[in-house]
Protein backbone atom coordinates (compact mmCIF):
# COMPACT_ATOMS: atom_id res chain seq x y z
CA UNK A 1 0.00 0.00 0.00
CA UNK A 2 1.33 3.42 -0.92
CA UNK A 3 1.81 5.76 2.03
CA UNK A 4 0.49 9.19 1.08
CA UNK A 5 1.78 10.76 4.28
CA UNK A 6 -1.61 11.05 6.05
CA UNK A 7 -1.67 10.60 9.77
CA UNK A 8 -4.27 8.35 11.42
CA UNK A 9 -6.09 11.42 12.69
CA UNK A 10 -6.49 12.85 9.18
CA UNK A 11 -9.66 10.84 8.65
CA UNK A 12 -11.22 12.41 11.71
CA UNK A 13 -10.19 15.88 10.56
CA UNK A 14 -11.66 15.22 7.11
CA UNK A 15 -14.95 14.09 8.63
CA UNK A 16 -15.13 17.22 10.75
CA UNK A 17 -14.28 19.46 7.82
CA UNK A 18 -16.71 17.81 5.39
CA UNK A 19 -19.90 19.65 6.54
CA UNK A 20 -18.15 23.02 6.22
CA UNK A 21 -16.73 22.20 2.79
CA UNK A 22 -20.15 20.97 1.69
CA UNK A 23 -21.78 24.27 2.66
CA UNK A 24 -19.13 26.18 0.75
CA UNK A 25 -19.68 23.98 -2.31
CA UNK A 26 -23.43 24.58 -2.11
CA UNK A 27 -22.99 28.37 -2.00
CA UNK A 28 -20.35 28.51 -4.72
CA UNK A 29 -22.28 26.02 -6.83
CA UNK A 30 -25.43 28.12 -6.57
CA UNK A 31 -23.52 31.16 -7.81
CA UNK A 32 -22.08 29.30 -10.80
CA UNK A 33 -25.56 27.97 -11.60
CA UNK A 34 -26.77 31.56 -11.60
CA UNK A 35 -23.95 32.62 -13.95
CA UNK A 36 -24.64 29.65 -16.25
CA UNK A 37 -28.36 30.39 -16.58
CA UNK A 38 -27.59 33.89 -17.87
CA UNK A 39 -26.87 32.33 -21.27
CA UNK A 40 -29.90 30.04 -21.38
CA UNK A 41 -33.16 30.65 -23.27
CA UNK A 42 -32.76 34.44 -23.29
CA UNK A 43 -30.58 35.87 -26.09
CA UNK A 44 -32.37 38.94 -27.52
CA UNK A 45 -31.96 42.08 -25.41
CA UNK A 46 -35.08 43.61 -26.96
CA UNK A 47 -37.18 40.97 -25.16
CA UNK A 48 -36.09 42.40 -21.80
CA UNK A 49 -37.18 45.90 -22.84
CA UNK A 50 -40.48 44.64 -24.25
CA UNK A 51 -41.15 42.96 -20.90
CA UNK A 52 -40.23 46.22 -19.15
CA UNK A 53 -42.93 48.03 -21.11
CA UNK A 54 -45.44 45.37 -20.10
CA UNK A 55 -44.50 45.66 -16.42
CA UNK A 56 -44.74 49.47 -16.49
CA UNK A 57 -48.14 49.28 -18.19
CA UNK A 58 -49.38 46.74 -15.62
CA UNK A 59 -48.13 48.86 -12.73
CA UNK A 60 -49.94 51.90 -14.12
CA UNK A 61 -53.17 49.91 -14.54
CA UNK A 62 -52.88 48.64 -10.96
CA UNK A 63 -51.93 52.05 -9.57
CA UNK A 64 -48.55 50.68 -8.42
CA UNK A 65 -46.19 52.71 -10.60
CA UNK A 66 -44.66 54.41 -7.57
CA UNK A 67 -40.94 54.05 -8.31
CA UNK A 68 -40.54 57.14 -10.54
CA UNK A 69 -42.59 59.21 -8.09
CA UNK A 70 -40.47 58.14 -5.12
CA UNK A 71 -37.26 58.72 -7.05
CA UNK A 72 -38.39 62.11 -8.27
CA UNK A 73 -39.30 63.19 -4.75
CA UNK A 74 -35.93 62.10 -3.33
CA UNK A 75 -33.96 63.68 -6.19
CA UNK A 76 -35.83 66.93 -5.67
CA UNK A 77 -35.50 66.89 -1.89
CA UNK A 78 -31.88 66.08 -0.99
CA UNK A 79 -28.91 64.65 -2.86
CA UNK A 80 -27.61 63.27 0.41
CA UNK A 81 -30.75 61.15 0.73
CA UNK A 82 -30.14 59.74 -2.74
CA UNK A 83 -26.59 58.77 -1.81
CA UNK A 84 -27.91 57.22 1.39
CA UNK A 85 -30.26 54.92 -0.52
CA UNK A 86 -27.46 54.06 -2.96
CA UNK A 87 -25.36 52.80 -0.06
CA UNK A 88 -28.37 51.06 1.50
CA UNK A 89 -28.88 49.21 -1.79
CA UNK A 90 -25.28 48.01 -1.92
CA UNK A 91 -24.16 47.53 1.66
CA UNK A 92 -27.26 46.27 3.45
CA UNK A 93 -27.68 43.24 1.21
CA UNK A 94 -24.78 40.82 0.78
CA UNK A 95 -22.78 42.12 3.77
CA UNK A 96 -25.75 41.57 6.10
CA UNK A 97 -26.84 38.32 4.42
CA UNK A 98 -23.36 36.79 4.50
CA UNK A 99 -22.49 38.00 8.00
CA UNK A 100 -25.81 36.79 9.44
CA UNK A 101 -25.47 33.43 7.67
CA UNK A 102 -21.98 32.88 9.09
CA UNK A 103 -23.04 33.82 12.63
CA UNK A 104 -26.12 31.62 12.40
CA UNK A 105 -24.03 28.75 11.02
CA UNK A 106 -21.77 28.95 14.06
CA UNK A 107 -24.34 29.49 16.83
CA UNK A 108 -27.48 27.74 15.57
CA UNK A 109 -26.86 25.17 12.83
CA UNK A 110 -30.46 23.91 12.79
CA UNK A 111 -31.92 27.35 12.14
CA UNK A 112 -29.17 28.06 9.63
CA UNK A 113 -30.07 24.97 7.59
CA UNK A 114 -33.74 25.88 7.63
CA UNK A 115 -33.21 29.37 6.24
CA UNK A 116 -30.46 28.15 3.89
CA UNK A 117 -32.99 25.78 2.37
CA UNK A 118 -35.54 28.60 2.05
CA UNK A 119 -32.98 30.78 0.28
CA UNK A 120 -31.98 27.95 -2.07
CA UNK A 121 -35.59 27.16 -2.98
CA UNK A 122 -36.28 30.83 -3.71
CA UNK A 123 -33.08 30.94 -5.75
CA UNK A 124 -34.11 27.99 -7.94
CA UNK A 125 -37.58 29.46 -8.52
CA UNK A 126 -36.10 32.85 -9.38
CA UNK A 127 -33.56 31.36 -11.82
CA UNK A 128 -36.35 29.77 -13.82
CA UNK A 129 -38.23 33.07 -13.98
CA UNK A 130 -35.05 34.98 -14.92
CA UNK A 131 -34.62 32.70 -17.93
CA UNK A 132 -38.26 32.78 -19.01
CA UNK A 133 -38.94 36.45 -18.27
CA UNK A 134 -35.83 38.64 -18.72
CA UNK A 135 -36.63 42.16 -17.59
CA UNK A 136 -34.74 45.41 -18.09
CA UNK A 137 -34.63 47.35 -14.79
CA UNK A 138 -36.15 50.87 -14.57
CA UNK A 139 -32.70 52.52 -14.66
CA UNK A 140 -32.37 51.37 -18.29
CA UNK A 141 -35.58 53.12 -19.34
CA UNK A 142 -35.99 56.76 -20.44
CA UNK A 143 -36.93 59.16 -17.68
CA UNK A 144 -35.54 57.05 -14.83
CA UNK A 145 -32.28 58.09 -13.20
CA UNK A 146 -29.59 55.48 -12.53
CA UNK A 147 -28.76 57.06 -9.18
CA UNK A 148 -25.75 54.84 -8.50
CA UNK A 149 -24.25 55.79 -11.86
CA UNK A 150 -24.98 59.48 -11.17
CA UNK A 151 -24.07 59.78 -7.49
CA UNK A 152 -21.84 56.77 -6.82
CA UNK A 153 -20.21 54.99 -5.13
CA UNK A 154 -17.78 55.03 -8.04
CA UNK A 155 -16.57 51.42 -7.73
CA UNK A 156 -20.13 50.16 -8.17
CA UNK A 157 -21.30 52.85 -10.57
CA UNK A 158 -18.61 51.89 -13.06
CA UNK A 159 -20.65 48.76 -13.78
CA UNK A 160 -17.41 46.81 -14.01
CA UNK A 161 -19.25 44.35 -11.79
CA UNK A 162 -21.76 43.70 -14.59
CA UNK A 163 -19.87 40.57 -15.63
CA UNK A 164 -20.69 39.05 -12.24
CA UNK A 165 -24.46 39.45 -12.32
CA UNK A 166 -27.40 39.30 -14.71
CA UNK A 167 -28.52 42.85 -15.48
CA UNK A 168 -31.90 41.58 -16.70
CA UNK A 169 -32.70 39.44 -13.63
CA UNK A 170 -35.12 41.99 -12.18
CA UNK A 171 -38.26 39.87 -11.74
CA UNK A 172 -38.59 38.67 -9.05
CA UNK A 173 -36.35 40.84 -6.90
CA UNK A 174 -34.17 38.45 -4.92
CA UNK A 175 -32.75 41.55 -3.29
CA UNK A 176 -36.17 42.11 -1.71
CA UNK A 177 -37.10 38.43 -1.34
CA UNK A 178 -34.00 37.54 0.64
CA UNK A 179 -34.32 40.70 2.72
CA UNK A 180 -37.84 39.58 3.59
CA UNK A 181 -36.57 36.11 4.50
CA UNK A 182 -33.93 37.58 6.78
CA UNK A 183 -36.43 40.09 8.16
CA UNK A 184 -38.71 37.16 9.01
CA UNK A 185 -35.77 35.45 10.68
CA UNK A 186 -34.94 38.54 12.76
CA UNK A 187 -38.58 38.79 13.81
CA UNK A 188 -38.35 35.22 15.15
CA UNK A 189 -35.62 36.25 17.62
CA UNK A 190 -36.70 37.26 21.12
CA UNK A 191 -34.73 40.50 21.70
CA UNK A 192 -36.79 43.54 20.73
CA UNK A 193 -33.98 45.23 18.70
CA UNK A 194 -33.92 42.21 16.36
CA UNK A 195 -37.68 42.43 15.86
CA UNK A 196 -37.46 46.14 15.08
CA UNK A 197 -34.66 45.48 12.61
CA UNK A 198 -36.76 42.70 11.10
CA UNK A 199 -39.39 45.31 10.20
CA UNK A 200 -37.04 48.10 9.14
CA UNK A 201 -34.75 45.96 7.00
CA UNK A 202 -37.29 44.98 4.29
CA UNK A 203 -38.84 48.47 4.36
CA UNK A 204 -35.49 50.17 3.73
CA UNK A 205 -34.68 47.65 1.02
CA UNK A 206 -37.98 48.29 -0.79
CA UNK A 207 -37.25 52.01 -0.85
CA UNK A 208 -33.64 51.43 -1.92
CA UNK A 209 -34.33 49.07 -4.83
CA UNK A 210 -36.99 51.37 -6.28
CA UNK A 211 -35.45 54.80 -5.63
CA UNK A 212 -32.14 53.71 -7.16
CA UNK A 213 -33.99 52.60 -10.30
CA UNK A 214 -32.97 48.95 -9.99
CA UNK A 215 -36.42 47.41 -9.55
CA UNK A 216 -40.10 47.95 -10.17
CA UNK A 217 -42.71 47.67 -7.42
CA UNK A 218 -43.95 44.49 -9.09
CA UNK A 219 -40.43 43.03 -8.80
CA UNK A 220 -40.77 43.43 -5.04
CA UNK A 221 -44.25 41.89 -5.14
CA UNK A 222 -42.82 38.96 -7.10
CA UNK A 223 -40.02 38.67 -4.55
CA UNK A 224 -42.55 38.59 -1.73
CA UNK A 225 -44.52 35.83 -3.45
CA UNK A 226 -41.34 33.81 -3.99
CA UNK A 227 -40.38 34.28 -0.34
CA UNK A 228 -43.75 33.13 1.01
CA UNK A 229 -43.82 30.19 -1.42
CA UNK A 230 -40.30 29.12 -0.44
CA UNK A 231 -41.03 29.33 3.28
CA UNK A 232 -44.19 27.28 2.76
CA UNK A 233 -42.49 24.62 0.64
CA UNK A 234 -39.62 24.15 3.09
CA UNK A 235 -42.02 24.02 6.04
CA UNK A 236 -44.24 21.41 4.36
CA UNK A 237 -41.22 19.34 3.34
CA UNK A 238 -39.84 19.38 6.87
CA UNK A 239 -43.24 18.42 8.27
CA UNK A 240 -43.47 15.54 5.82
CA UNK A 241 -39.94 14.43 6.69
CA UNK A 242 -40.68 14.66 10.42
CA UNK A 243 -43.82 12.51 10.05
CA UNK A 244 -41.90 9.99 7.95
CA UNK A 245 -39.17 9.65 10.58
CA UNK A 246 -41.75 9.33 13.36
CA UNK A 247 -43.62 6.59 11.48
CA UNK A 248 -40.39 4.74 10.80
CA UNK A 249 -39.44 4.84 14.50
CA UNK A 250 -42.88 3.46 15.39
CA UNK A 251 -42.45 0.63 12.91
CA UNK A 252 -39.01 -0.18 14.29
CA UNK A 253 -40.33 -0.09 17.86
CA UNK A 254 -43.23 -2.35 16.92
CA UNK A 255 -40.94 -4.79 15.15
CA UNK A 256 -38.71 -4.96 18.22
Amino acid sequence: MVNLGFKPSDGSVARKAFPHVRELVIVVGAYFAYMFTRTLIFSDVSVAFDNAERVVALEKNLGLHWGPVWQGWVLGTATGLVVFFNWVYIFTFFPIVITTAIILYVVDRRRYKYFRNVVLVSFVVALVIFMLFPLAPPRMLPGINDTIDTFGPAFYASRNLATYYNAFAAMPSLHFAWTLIFGFMFLSFRPLPFKIFGLLYPTMTLLAITITGNHYILDAVGGGIVMVSSLTLVFLFQQRLRHHRRDRRRMQTGAA
